[in-house]
């Protein structure tokens, strides 16, 4: 089996000739034989909108053979293969500390909206250091929530930066960091 990276194509037809070059009587028949060789092999390319360029595409014997400038070379298989897992371990964190954070402002709204019930306010006032420090504590949840969204959107830059640099990386180019 051989590789080659993926560009970005729309249509499966479109990677089929760039990565085979097929052309002359039959190639009609040997593009959709091409097709449907690379589709068995590698069925992320039922949607190529979902296809990142750059991923490495498994080219398998029964495909016709491929332009010797799309074969990809063993570094460019690892760097993508590297690529790949940072991008999934960058997603990961990401998310469970998306997940962290909902629940905690969860938590800390949550605590505001029961702390103004009549009930807690009952026994505020009868709880003299309660109620001199209630203030404070409902002003400092009401900061980390704040505090939190603002570390998920510097979270989210930072993660664009990181992502674009892993793709220079999956492509071989040294990033000006």
């Amino acid at each position: 089996m051989s590789f080659a990276i993926f560009k970005g194509e729309s249509s499966l037809q479109d990677l089929v000739s760039r990565l085979f070059g097929i052309s002359g009587a039959g190639s009609q028949a040997k593009s959709n034989q091409a097709a449907k060789a690379l589709l068995n092999a590698n069925p992320q390319l039922k949607d190529l909108s979902k296809l990142t360029p750059g991923s490495v595409i498994n080219v398998p014997s029964t495909a016709p053979p491929l332009k010797p400038s799309e074969q990809a070379t063993a570094l460019q298989v690892d760097r993508t293969a590297i690529a790949a897992q940072a991008q999934q371990t960058l997603d990961a964190i990401s998310q469970h500390l998306a997940e962290m954070e909902a629940r905690a402002s969860d938590s800390a709204n949550a605590f505001v909206v029961q702390v103004q019930l009549e009930q807690v306010q009952t026994l505020v006032e009868a709880a003299p250091q309660l109620k001199q420090a209630l203030p404070n504590l409902v002003s400092d949840t009401v900061s980390m929530v704040s505090a939190a969204k603002t570390s998920q959107a510097s979270r989210g830059q930072a993660l664009s930066s990181i992502k674009a640099s892993v793709l220079l990386f999956a492509k071989g180019v040294q990033s000006k960091a």
